[in-house]
């Protein structure tokens, strides 16, 4: 009779502690899961609180939008430990857990986060340039807007890729409408006026150091660009700009150039013309009237040397008319040529060498130069 009593204590014991397990595990699971459907859903509205709005017409900036941030990080990365910590097989919490990153990373990572990167940018960048550039020429401060100018080329050349970069395309061209569109057109409106500055400075230091041909080609610039001028009669700063103009055409209608001045001019227009388009294979630099230095970069014959890239820019460019005597073009001016490299074949050999040319130029009269060209 103890011995069932005993036996019938003992079960009783057993079927409560299963009974006991059952129940704590069950609602462990049950607790897991609703943790993990609260994160689902509360991550699956991240991109809501500006997607809604901007279908409204509306903006959400960023410092509303930091509490819902805030919480989506923290209760994603509560449950993620909860899920990691929780008595569920590996492969299971490696499904649970992947689920929840995957809206994170949509959501969040590529929607809530990069939206409020790039409002925040504008907000940082955009818009204080565009404020001082629009009170720089109220002020008709053109070296300021000069210099906010090419900052804000180089945030929409470089930088303003961060206004596409987060998900929902009616906030995306909301945004883009009100800060990125405002400063492209801002940076077109500015490009020709401040060329014309810009030229305008490099005019008034050409005539301070007597560089008469410098600044007659500078103003030739302005001459070109003033016809793309806003209309001077409904934009002050344009009108306040041709006053300057003005000046610096006063300054240059008097002032009197040489032959020489003009093929000096010409001569380091050439060295740029030829560092664009020959860099690979050599580049050219100016160090004194009627001479250029050739810095070889990549060896070929002296035939490919002068036919493919330096012979015809340097004559047609220079305002070349004679080669020792003959057309730049005639036979007898390619013998000519030939005989400055006797037994050269490669321009590697005349690394350390110079040649000199026998030049007529002729930039409104004729001009006998030596003109000598220098390899190294």
């Amino acid at each position: 009779m103890r011995g069932t009593i005993l036996k019938q204590a003992a079960v009783a014991v057993l079927l409560s502690s299963s009974v006991l397990s059952f129940s704590a595990s069950a609602y462990g699971n049950t607790s897991l899961d609703q943790s993990i459907n609260k994160v689902k859903s509360e991550l699956n509205r991240g991109t809501t609180h500006y997607v809604y709005p901007s279908l409204d017409g509306k903006l959400v900036s960023s410092g509303a939008l930091y509490p819902a941030l805030n919480s989506a990080k923290k209760n994603y990365e509560r449950t993620r430990n909860l899920i990691n910590s929780s008595s569920l097989s590996n492969v299971q919490k490696q499904a649970k857990v992947g689920e929840i990153d995957s809206l994170y990373n949509e959501k969040i990572s590529g929607g809530l986060v990069p939206y409020i990167d790039a409002y925040n940018y504008a907000l940082r960048y955009l818009v204080p340039i565009m404020s001082r550039i629009q009170d720089a020429q109220n002020r008709n401060d053109f070296a300021t807007v000069e210099k906010e100018y090419h900052k804000l080329s180089y945030q929409l050349k470089g930088r303003s890729a961060i206004l596409y970069r987060f998900s929902g395309k009616a906030a995306r061209d909301l945004l883009l409408e009100k800060y990125k569109k405002t400063a492209d057109a801002k940076r077109d409106e500015l490009m020709v006026p401040v060329t014309i500055y810009m030229e305008i400075i490099k005019i008034n230091d050409y005539i301070s150091k007597g560089n008469n041909a410098g600044a007659i080609s500078s103003y030739a610039e302005i001459a070109a660009l003033l016809p793309s001028l806003p209309n001077a009669s409904s934009n002050k700063f344009v009108a306040a700009l041709l006053v300057e103009v003005a000046k610096v055409k006063s300054a240059v209608d008097g002032l009197q150039i040489s032959q020489q001045e003009i093929l000096d001019s010409k001569v380091d227009n050439l060295a740029t013309f030829l560092n664009n388009t020959q860099s690979p294979y050599f580049t050219v630099s100016t160090n004194a009237s009627n001479s250029v230095v050739v810095n070889v970069k990549e060896n070929t014959s002296i035939v490919e040397f002068l036919d493919k890239g330096f012979y015809s820019a340097f004559t047609s460019q220079l305002g070349v008319t004679k080669v020792n005597g003959n057309a730049p073009t005639s036979p007898q001016a390619l013998t000519y040529l030939a005989s400055l490299f006797p037994g050269v074949t490669t321009i590697n050999e005349m690394k350390g060498k110079s040649v000199v040319v026998p030049l007529t130029v002729n930039n409104g009269s004729e001009l006998n130069v030596d003109f000598t060209i220098h390899f190294q």
